[in-house]
């Protein structure tokens, strides 16, 4: 195992860990939120964060990967000093960019109300503003880290970030213990947790930055640095690009969102109908949706300073080992999730969400889950197309599946209602996955493995998920045990089917076991019993 492949797999299992513990915290925070204020208060929270999102991504999504790939190519040329460089002019650019989209919110929020269709301001939109800017301001830090190789400040920021949204939280209970019952009153609480959140990770990260005394220090510079307007300029070429890319898809759920909610209106449902439809599809089906690709993306993040490494040394063979195992150990996570969340789409949401969100959160996420495992190779081939320098092409990617996307939405949503919506979704991001591994094997001659990366890990997820469902159905159904325990016992079973499958089917090589702690060893041993491969 080369130490390349060592060090990538390290980064990923550090980022994924702590996406673990993110996911726990969002879930904890999440999920009592929506159940306390209702569809309806979902649907102002919703609306807000959407349009965060996309002021947010419009700032920074590129950001920390254009000071990551540009910090990496730096100290592989040996331009020791130059990192600093990079962060110090990036830095005051971005905070700019970000002050004045967080003024823009501001000042547009009573016309975005307006647009909504809300009989008052929804002042969600004012409380979230100012998460616009502290993340700006804190997007240069991370990417700088990364650049790095060193994961740590980024998993620490995320876990921080999520458990001040727990302040949210909190303000809602609060709230309710009053007897506040308006629906926008308990959103506005719940959507300071975002911005306090963004507040105290920041605060670490730049502490964090402020006391790191080894990352570039006591290193001669061999190569002259570059000038700052040069940088600048790198800078702006390659973020601007990546967040537009990421934009795009931003855009078009914001686009959606007014889509979907007026093709409702037009398949017959009453604005009140639209409002409580919108409002559980979002604040359920489209929660849990979003749990496994925040995993995933991790791995990204993790492959991205290495194969910059090697793709600007010249060193195709480590570059395409590390895109394989990336693309295994993105499929080994994604497909499981993406059937499993299917075929158990009954006992979760009547686990996790009152009775109001069923009717609406079953049936739709029993189909949008299945484009998980799209949504999760999206982003880890948008990675390596930004790798290799093709961050217009990952953009005209995302366009064209961002199109689809609206397209779809429109003409099925007014034909067939809210289920419209999850056929939309996989269209757009089964466009894109087809269309990015076309474009890297164009530009970069990498050949995705499918018998490795889609066909074994779908066989073994099948029968995990066929187990799962097997188990709580005859638990529930026929032994009249609660939903709930059927579902726990179903979910062990499946874990330990899938474990066995991944071994029976040899889906993992012996170079992926550097992922897990140990994992020489047991490689060694499961390569004697012949359940792994070369």
């Amino acid at each position: 195992m080369a130490k390349a492949q060592k060090n990538f797999l390290s980064g990923a299992l550090i980022l994924t860990v702590a996406n673990i513990m993110v996911k726990i915290i969002g879930a904890v925070y999440k999920i009592p939120l929506a159940n306390w204020i209702k569809p309806e208060g979902m649907n102002f929270y919703n609306d807000a964060y959407q349009i965060f999102s996309l002021l947010f991504i419009l700032s920074t999504a590129g950001v920390p990967v254009a000071i990551a790939k540009m910090v990496s190519e730096a100290i592989v040329d040996q331009r020791h000093k130059e990192p600093k460089k990079i962060l110090a002019a990036s830095s005051g650019i971005f905070a700019v960019i970000g002050f004045i989209l967080m003024v823009i919110m501001f000042l547009t929020a009573g016309y975005l109300s307006d647009y909504f269709g809300y009989s008052t301001v929804n002042y969600c939109l004012y409380l979230i503003a100012p998460a616009i800017f502290l993340t700006s301001v804190t997007a240069t830090i991370k990417g700088y880290f990364q650049g790095y190789k060193c994961m740590t400040p980024t998993a620490i920021y995320q876990v921080i970030e999520a458990a001040f949204k727990l302040v949210g939280l909190s303000i809602v209970f609060i709230m309710r213990t009053r007897g506040i019952t308006d629906p926008m009153i308990l959103a506005c609480g719940g959507i300071l947790g975002v911005t306090f959140g963004s507040f105290a990770a920041g605060v670490f990260l730049l502490i964090r930055y402020l006391t790191e005394k080894d990352l570039g220090h006591h290193i001669q510079e061999y190569t002259p640095s570059r000038s700052a307007k040069s940088i600048i300029g790198t800078t702006l070429s390659l973020a601007i690009p990546i967040s537009l890319s990421s934009a795009v898809m931003s855009l078009t759920s914001t686009l959606d969102m007014f889509l979907v909610k007026g093709s409702l209106a037009a398949y017959g449902l009453s604005p009140e109908e639209v409002t409580a439809q919108y409002g559980s599809y979002a604040g359920a089906t489209w929660s849990l949706f979003n749990l496994p690709p925040t995993l995933t993306v991790t791995v990204g993040i993790a492959v991205l300073p290495f194969l910059t490494s090697a793709l600007a040394e010249h060193k195709k063979e480590e570059a395409f080992i590390n895109m394989r195992s990336s693309a295994k150990v993105v499929a080994i996570i994604a497909m499981p999730c993406a059937l499993g969340m299917s075929a158990m789409a009954e006992p979760i949401i009547k686990l996790l969400y009152n009775e109001s969100y069923w009717a609406v959160a079953i049936p739709t996420l029993r189909l949008l889950a299945i484009s998980i495992f799209f949504v999760a190779f999206v982003s880890l081939t948008g990675v390596f197309l930004q790798a290799a320098g093709k961050v217009k092409t990952s953009l005209l990617t995302m366009g064209i599946g961002g199109a689809m996307k609206l397209i779809v939405n429109v003409v099925m949503v007014s034909r067939i209602g809210i289920m419209g919506s999850p056929l939309g979704t996989f269209a757009c991001y089964g466009t894109i996955a087809a269309l990015n591994v076309y474009f890297i094997y164009r530009y970069i001659g990498f050949r995705l493995p499918i018998r490795a990366t889609v066909l074994k890990p779908m066989l073994c997820s099948i029968l995990c998920s066929g187990a799962a469902y097997g188990v709580w159905a005859g638990l529930h159904h026929l032994c009249r045990l609660s939903s709930n325990l059927s579902l726990m016992a179903g979910l062990a079973v499946a874990v330990v089917v899938y474990a066995i499958s991944l071994l029976l089917f040899k889906v993992l090589a012996k170079e992926d076991m550097a992922f897990i702690p140990k994992g020489a060893k047991i490689g060694a041993f499961l390569e004697k019993k012949g359940w792994i491969h070369e």
